[in-house]
């Protein structure tokens, strides 16, 4: 690689010519490496040579040459060495380590380019780097698809190793880059070294915010020389201008690109297209990763550029960028933790899904530290604007205005809240400013009364090492369970039923509706479930006004709709085990359910000897037969015999239950007590449902004679077609006027009656 014939030193004595490179470059005067010459010496075939001799064979004598001289430019291609410079080659996490290999040989090459431009002198190193095109290709291979810091944790062995060789010459290549002067006699004019950088496309927004990704946390002070480098360039200002434009388009793409990848796009959402796929119709743990990556990159190479370059605050401020974050924050995560649970992948890619768990983390605290930009800037211009009023006002509202959109969102504003103090943020503002401390405490007390916001704030006070990092899920770890005695315990549980009893939803309802009546059911129950069911802190909230932001949004006359009832689950042909049959007759032919019903007859009759039923003996024509049956005896004082009437089940388990007891024709109960026994024995099995009809009917007319026997009210009148009489349609009328629109009797008793009696009803 070192070899050239463009500057040699020739041996007269050697049978052959040997090229070496040897450092030319010489600047007695002392100026910039941009603007002097060099004298090149070379030697060149000689043209009157014999026609004989083979040009190509010639002896490696020195009579055959001529000396030559040129002047050169001292930043030339002419000057180069021949030399090639390598790539760099990513390495692909969603790959096994095996499928990677080729970061460890192509990267090996890698690194010996960053040596070759490391060893190069000033002025072979400009040479290299203006005129050789692989060197530009070289570097920039690297910068666009680095590791960054977070990522190298998870390369082990000689990854790791050839990864932070990678990392460090990197870092002293790009530092002998911006680094326009080494010397007195090697240097070169700022302007001229920048302006090739930015033709080359070295030095650009999305480089610099790179480096400073890679950077910032071991070499602050490079990064801050790249930063001032690129943004203090008077003469790039609409272009920087331009490039921070894009950036900042390019971000609100990504995000609504990835909610709508996640979470659905609007029908008349513009969809862009980006480096990310579509989401796949079958969970694909990769691309999952891909997503988390992408958006982690995105906010982290956002957040550097909010760091080092101000203006870019306000620029985001203009297009609203922050006020969309924490509906994004909130949308984006809580569909990617709904993807990941419960998922086999996950536990059978324990390395990815780590991999993945850990950019969501870092992701989220990157749309926080976003965030926390535009607050500060706020506090740093209403420091600014001290003397100004009306400036300050327009900051406070600003401020104001960043509080209430993030309150919208709990998670959000609650990870805010415990990684920067919403409260001592407030405390700032009021001491430099006339805000309204009402409007500041009214956002510290939705805050305080967040569920989130509690349940952190009761884990950190009780045991703060499980909270590791709050950014870990949305959902905090739960509390460690203490030891406790039984009868605590047991206390507790009755405590805890206590106020599930106390805190009856129907009742704390209608108690806030008898308050304020003009409200409707539907807004107090939102207003309750908001205040945790406190109806002291919902009552003091609408006496005061001072209620959520997300209540205003609910009609203050909503009426609580109840839910949809549950539709029955339909009945499947088999609800158990099917049973195992070879063909039809085996089923048909299956006598276990008559043996079952066999079984538990014969269980319910209870057998005596000393009374035997004789089947043939009928007794129908007979009032009194002197048969005691054990569900009804006549002579109380007899001890029964046991047997049992399974037709009479119903009554003999109901003591209660008395044989002068009856019901009218409308269900209703009726003492028989007074009414004359008729002569029908109260022992007959079955009594003719025609005779049981009469008795009844005569007993009804004894009690309810008709006013006026003598006249009858007919309905059936004439046969059709031969008129009909005054009276019959008068008659007609009342009938149909009184008849009643739905059965008047209760059908359950008296068809429970009739069994009892051993009928069956109709």
């Amino acid at each position: 690689m070192m070899e050239s014939n463009e500057n040699s030193v020739i041996d007269p004595d050697d049978e052959g010519i040997k090229y070496t490179y040897v450092n030319v470059f010489k600047n007695p005067n002392k100026l910039p490496i941009n603007i002097i010459h060099l004298e090149k010496r070379y030697l060149e075939l000689r043209k009157d040579l014999p026609s004989d001799l083979d040009g190509t064979n010639l002896p490696k004598c020195q009579k055959f040459y001529d000396r030559k001289a040129i002047i050169l430019p001292a930043l030339d291609k002419r000057w180069l060495p021949k030399c090639i410079l390598y790539k760099f080659e990513p390495y692909i996490f969603t790959l096994s380590k095996e499928e990677n290999s080729s970061f460890i040989s192509d990267n090996t090459l890698f690194i010996g380019a960053l040596e070759y431009l490391l060893n190069c002198n000033f002025h072979q190193f400009w040479c290299t780097i203006l005129f050789e095109p692989t060197a530009v290709v070289s570097l920039r291979s690297f910068l666009l698809n680095p590791v960054l810091p977070h990522q190298s944790k998870y390369l082990k062995g000689e990854f790791s190793d050839i990864n932070k060789t990678i990392f460090s010459l990197f870092l002293l290549v790009y530092e002998r880059l911006t680094t326009f002067k080494v010397s007195e006699t090697e240097f070169m004019t700022p302007d001229f070294g920048l302006k090739k950088l930015l033709e080359l496309k070295l030095i650009n927004l999305p480089i610099v915010t790179t480096l400073g990704a890679l950077y910032k946390k071991i070499n602050l002070d490079f990064v801050n020389k790249v930063m001032l480098l690129y943004f203090d360039d008077t003469s790039q200002l609409d272009f920087q201008f331009k490039e921070v434009e894009q950036t900042i388009n390019q971000t609100l793409i990504a995000l609504d690109t990835i909610n709508g990848h996640l979470c659905g796009f609007q029908k008349d959402a513009l969809i862009v297209p980006i480096s990310l796929k579509p989401r796949p119709a079958v969970f694909n743990l990769e691309w999952v990763y891909s997503v988390v990556n992408y958006l982690l990159n995105t906010m982290y190479f956002l957040n550097v550029m909010l760091e080092f370059y101000k203006p870019s605050i306000e620029m985001c401020l203009e297009k609203d960028l922050p006020f969309r974050l924490p509906s994004t924050y909130v949308s984006i995560y809580r569909e990617l933790y709904e993807m990941l649970d419960d998922r086999d992948e996950v536990l059978i890619h324990p390395e990815l899904s780590g991999m993945i768990f850990d950019e969501i983390n870092l992701g989220r605290a990157q749309f926080v530290d976003t965030y926390h930009f535009f607050v500060t800037h706020c506090l740093d211009k209403a420091l600014e604007y001290m003397n100004d009023d009306r400036m300050q006002n327009q900051i406070v509202e600003m401020y104001l205005k960043l509080m209430n959109t993030a309150l919208d969102d709990e998670h959000f504003i609650c990870d805010y809240d415990v990684e920067y103090n919403i409260a001592s943020q407030n405390e700032m503002f009021e001491s430099c400013t006339s805000v309204d401390r009402t409007r500041t405490q009214f956002i510290l007390d939705c805050l305080l009364k967040y569920r989130r916001y509690k349940t952190l704030q009761k884990i950190s006070s009780l045991k703060p090492d499980t909270i590791e990092d709050v950014f870990k899920k949305f959902k905090p770890p739960e509390i460690v369970k203490e030891e406790v005695s039984p009868q605590v315990v047991g206390a507790k549980q009755s405590v805890i039923s206590e106020k599930k009893k106390e805190q009856d939803v129907e009742s704390m309802i209608k108690e806030i509706m008898e308050m304020f009546p003009h409200l409707g059911d539907g807004f107090v129950l939102a207003c309750l479930e908001a205040y945790d069911y406190n109806v002291a802190e919902v009552t003091n909230a609408i006496l005061e006004q001072s209620l959520q932001v997300q209540l205003y949004d609910i009609p203050f006359d909503k009426i609580r709709i109840p839910p949809d009832p549950v539709a029955n689950k339909p009945m499947m042909a088999h609800t158990g085990k099917k049973p195992e049959y070879d063909d039809a007759l085996k089923l048909l032919n299956d006598k276990k359910d008559m043996e079952r019903i066999k079984i538990w007859v014969l269980d319910g009759i209870q057998y005596s000897n000393d009374y035997i039923y004789d089947d043939e003996y009928d007794d129908r024509d007979f009032d009194h037969v002197p048969m005691k049956v054990a569900d009804n005896p006549i002579d109380e004082g007899e001890p029964s015999l046991p047997t049992f009437n399974p037709n009479r089940g119903e009554l003999a388990s109901d003591t209660s239950y008395s044989s002068d007891e009856e019901y009218d024709d409308q269900g209703k109960h009726v003492d028989n007590k007074a009414a004359p026994k008729d002569n029908s024995s109260k022992l007959n099995f079955c009594e003719d449902p025609a005779v049981i009809r009469e008795r009844r009917e005569q007993r009804y007319r004894s009690k309810h004679p008709p006013k006026n026997p003598q006249q009858k009210a007919n309905v059936e009148g004439k046969p059709k077609g031969h008129g009909q009489d005054k009276n019959v349609q008068k008659a007609r009328d009342k009938k149909e006027t009184q008849k009643s629109s739905k059965a008047n009797h209760n059908r359950k008793s008296g068809a429970s009656w009739k069994r009892s009696r051993g009928m069956i009803p109709s």
